[in-house]
């Protein structure tokens, strides 16, 4: 083939190749030489040429929308609302859009709200959340508008409820609030709310609908032996419909004043017992399923938890050993065992019991679950008779602890993201 080779070849950018002396010259204004084949030609180093335009530069206001999505919805929440969104106006459009919210909905993960009962002294919920490195981080700059307690919540919104007179009437207001955001929205009145003699609520999203729909029970003056449940789909309803709950045993409707464990697009309500209520909000129709645990953990100590997504359940079979079974899906009354169990290291726990003067009941019934904090990754522990939490890393085994300002029974416990969602 050599002998169908030209004697000289120029390139595209006006250097010019010599096949037989295997020498690329550029221009004579440059004169610089490459030496591509004989190594013993004696040429002059080679010296890349600097192009004549001027060279672009590249920052982060060059960058797509989609890009710079990506980067800033990898910020913590706060920053993002009280920070992010002040650069510029174009940041400021792209947090405030439908897309961002959503994908820093799907970024977020569960941790756990702790709001205190009509505790006024109390001005904030603690948020606690999981750190990359598998550490437990405590923040009180979660702020409830009207500060009052906050109920069980769903994707960043959570539930509050304003309790005031006027004209020496007792009044009660039921708002939908974002704790990031600040934003709040007022549900309308309930119609017989001044006869409520107790009640609990919760919110969850309906995906089928994407709707968020707020469930009340409560307990009237007028018959304190009648439970009633209702419903009402935020932003669309004016009025609450009522649930039908006759065809339930009248155990089961008790179980109905209890708190609800909120999963997605379900509410549950159990109270220790292998009985577990489920509200469909698609439907809005209650079922009564049992767990079908086998035999063996007949007599041994269950807690129910959502995990945000599902219902799990702690079985207690031995001293300091937990098991996890989850429902799933929501409603189907099927338990499946997880891999994961919980053991306690018995010399760490005793410090904990010792500290907060626990060791003298010497029981394990002292240590409660109280949540699931970036599900499974840590599960938080509360003893009896203390205000000290504990956290288990699944993956590690480490323990961590906090302090709370009062006894963690006083506390209203569920799991929470931090969001930008809003109803618009």
């Amino acid at each position: 083939m050599s002998d169908h080779l030209p004697s000289a070849c120029r390139c595209s950018d006006g250097s010019v190749w010599n096949p037989n002396s295997n020498m690329v010259t550029t221009s004579k204004e440059e004169g610089n030489t490459l030496m591509v084949g004989n190594s013993n030609s004696r040429t002059r180093p080679y010296h890349s040429r600097m192009c004549k335009k001027a060279s672009s530069t590249t920052n982060i206001e060059s960058l797509p929308d989609e890009l710079l999505s990506e980067i800033i919805v990898r910020v913590p929440t706060d920053d993002i609302r009280n920070r992010a969104g002040l650069v510029c106006r174009k940041w400021y459009h792209i947090i405030h859009s439908h897309a961002f919210v959503n994908t820093h909905l799907h970024h977020s993960t569960y941790g756990l709200l702790l709001s205190a009962y009509g505790l006024k002294n109390i001005s904030n919920p603690i948020y606690v959340t999981a750190t990359k490195q598998g550490g437990i981080e405590i923040s009180h700059e979660i702020s409830c508008k009207r500060r009052n307690t906050a109920w069980g919540g769903f994707n960043g919104l959570i539930l509050e409820l304003d309790n005031y007179k006027s004209r020496g009437t007792k009044k009660t207001s039921l708002y939908v609030l974002n704790p990031a955001t600040k934003q709040a929205l007022l549900l309308p009145p309930f119609n017989f709310e001044c006869n409520v003699v107790y009640g609990s609520r919760g919110i969850t999203y309906n995906a089928a609908s994407m709707e968020y729909k707020v469930v009340q029970s409560h307990i009237t003056k007028r018959d304190t032996r009648v439970i009633h449940l209702v419903v009402l789909t935020v932003g669309v309803d004016n009025s609450w419909r009522p649930v039908q709950v006759e065809h339930l045993p009248s155990d089961a409707r008790e179980l109905l004043c209890l708190n609800p464990l909120i999963t997605e697009g379900f509410m549950h309500w159990v109270a220790g017992t292998e009985k577990v209520l489920t509200l469909n909000l698609e439907t809005e129709v209650i079922t009564e399923t049992n767990a079908p645990l086998p035999e063996a953990y007949e007599g041994c100590r269950k807690c129910y938890m959502s995990t945000g997504r599902y219902l799990s359940l702690l079985v207690s079979c031995r001293k300091h050993w937990w098991e996890v079974w989850e429902m799933k899906p929501a409603e189907s009354g099927e338990w499946r065992k997880q891999i994961y169990n919980i053991k306690f290291d018995a010399q760490q726990l005793q410090q904990f019991e010792h500290c907060n003067n626990c060791s003298s009941h010497g029981d394990e019934a002292l240590l409660r679950p109280v949540g699931w904090v970036k599900y499974p990754e840590v599960l938080a522990f509360g003893f009896q008779c203390s205000a000290t939490l504990i956290f288990y890393s699944l993956h590690t085994h480490q323990i961590d602890s906090t302090q709370l300002p009062r006894y963690y029974g006083d506390y209203h416990v569920f799991p929470h993201r931090n969001t930008l969602l809003w109803l618009s």
